[in-house]
Formats: structure tokens, C-alpha cells, sequence
């Protein structure tokens, strides 16, 4: 079973971090548009940061996004997948088991300014760093911090079923507004009535209540990406730009183009 990222850049790095006996260890990352970390796990605890880019992390339960300035929490021997989409700038930090988590599963948490600051200042530090040093007193303030971290409504449950998996994927590839339940249950040789009674057992949501989740996350990766709001009205199936602002801003509570302004630009190194 792979439990790493097939990754030789930081291979090395990374077996540092996943061994070294520290609270806390970080590593750098940086990756392409469409690259991917294949189904993996660790030992321990990760934060998956982005200081800029977006992508998507799969586990069995569902998928979470992953936009700029914000953060994953992946608790340890959790197994999931990685797909960049966009140019990421990736800042992992590792932590052992005498460190509490913002969430018991996968969550999205907004970062902090402190935070960030405290991430890319421990960066610069040795990973064995002495237990009474600048580092020590650095992680000690990462893991207080990461206590009063917020979680973001950036998930969506995945399928345990086959056949349901396979009709999410599909809609997942080319998310769309258009393609209603009947077309969808016929592409899975079913009827509509048992389709939507898939969709509440298996994901606890209607079909139209998911579907608008999927659209709501490709819309902030899009805008995130620096895609305008009316190619992505076109792009997801909405008759207008004004249909799309209306359903963003009923769900979010902001219009699209005020997003952006939520989505902390990082000025700091890239270290």
C-alpha cells in the first residue's frame, strides 16, 4: 500500500517530518496546474496550506477545496488524493499525536495572519530543532493557534455506492446546471424516485441540494483562479450572469465580485 506521495523532490524531506521527534515539522511543496499526489496516508497529522493555487483533497467521505490563503486539516492515517488546480504553493506542517486538531475528520480552516506568519517563520528553522529554542516556542504557538482556527463550509460528500459514485464523477467533470434528475437516473438505468432516494441515504442531501454545493465549489475555484463571473455563469449552465449572482450570493451572502476580497492575498515570502 503507497502511504507517501510518490514525490522524489521531497522525498527525503518529507520522511524527515514523518519521523523527526517534534510536536511539529513543516516541508514546502510546490506543484503544476493538474498535477496529482496519488491515494496515500501518514502516521501523522497533516496541514495542507496554501499560500497560493487551488485544488481538491478526496477521501472515502467526501472532497474538500482547497483556495488560496486557507488550509486542510487531514487527521493521521487518514487516506487521501490530491489534484492541483491550479500552480500551487503548498506548506505542509506535520504534527504528532500530543497535538489536538481543529476537527476530528478533513476540514477547511480559514489561516490566521498570526498563523501564516508563525508557518513561514518555522520554515526557516531546523527540523530537529532544540526544545528550548526559538523553533519550540514557535510550534508551541502554531498548535495554541491552530486551536481557535474557523472551519469553512468547503466540502462535499462523496458516495459510498457504486453507481452513484459513478454519476457523481460524471457531473463532478463537467459540473453543469443543466442535466436534470431524470437524465441522470436514465444514465444509471434507474428511476428518478430511486436515484433521489440514493442521494439522501448516501449523502444526506437531495440531488438538487448537492448539485448546487458542486456548482457553489467550482464557482470559488473558478473565481479563485481569476476566472470573470460571467464566463462562469455560462461555463455552469446558468441562463444569466444575474441568475448566477443571485444563487452565490443566497448561499454565501456575498456576490461573486466581492469574493475575491475575502481571499486574503499572501504578500509574504515565499519561503
Amino acid at each position: 500500500m503507497q502511504t507517501e506521495p510518490i514525490d522524489k523532490r521531497t522525498d527525503a524531506a518529507l520522511k524527515e517530518c514523518l519521523n523527526v521527534d517534534r510536536p511539529v515539522a513543516l516541508l514546502a511543496y510546490d506543484y503544476d496546474a493538474g498535477d496529482r499526489i496519488p491515494m496515500h496516508e501518514h502516521a501523522k497529522a497533516q496541514l495542507i496550506y496554501a499560500i497560493e493555487g487551488t485544488m481538491t483533497v478526496t477521501t472515502q467521505e467526501g472532497q474538500w477545496v482547497l483556495l488560496p490563503t486557507r488550509a486542510i486539516w487531514v487527521p493521521a492515517k487518514m487516506r487521501h488524493s490530491i489534484r492541483m488546480r491550479s500552480r500551487l504553493r503548498m506548506r505542509s506542517a506535520y504534527f504528532d499525536d500530543t497535538v489536538a486538531g481543529p476537527a476530528k475528520g478533513c476540514a477547511v480552516v480559514e489561516v490566521s495572519p498570526l498563523l501564516r506568519e508563525l508557518i513561514v517563520s518555522m520554515l526557516s528553522e531546523p527540523r530537529a530543532y532544540p526544545p528550548d529554542g526559538r523553533a519550540a516556542h514557535l510550534a508551541a504557538l502554531i498548535c495554541n493557534e491552530l486551536r481557535f482556527t474557523h472551519t469553512l463550509p468547503l466540502h462535499l460528500p462523496w458516495p459510498k455506492d457504486p453507481g452513484l459514485r459513478k454519476i457523481c464523477e460524471a457531473m463532478q467533470r463537467r459540473p453543469s446546471l443543466t442535466g436534470s434528475m431524470d437524465f441522470w437516473a436514465a444514465e444509471m438505468g434507474i428511476s428518478s424516485r430511486t436515484l433521489s432516494r440514493l442521494f439522501r441515504k448516501e449523502l444526506k442531501m437531495s440531488f438538487q441540494e448537492w448539485r448546487l454545493q458542486l456548482l457553489l465549489l467550482e464557482a470559488q475555484i473558478r473565481l479563485a483562479q481569476g476566472q470573470s463571473s460571467s464566463r462562469i455563469a455560462k461555463a455552469l449552465g446558468y441562463d444569466s450572469h444575474a441568475a448566477f449572482s443571485a444563487m452565490f450570493r443566497k448561499s454565501l451572502g456575498i456576490p461573486p465580485s466581492h469574493y475575491l476580497r475575502n481571499l486574503r492575498p499572501d504578500s509574504q515570502s515565499s519561503r
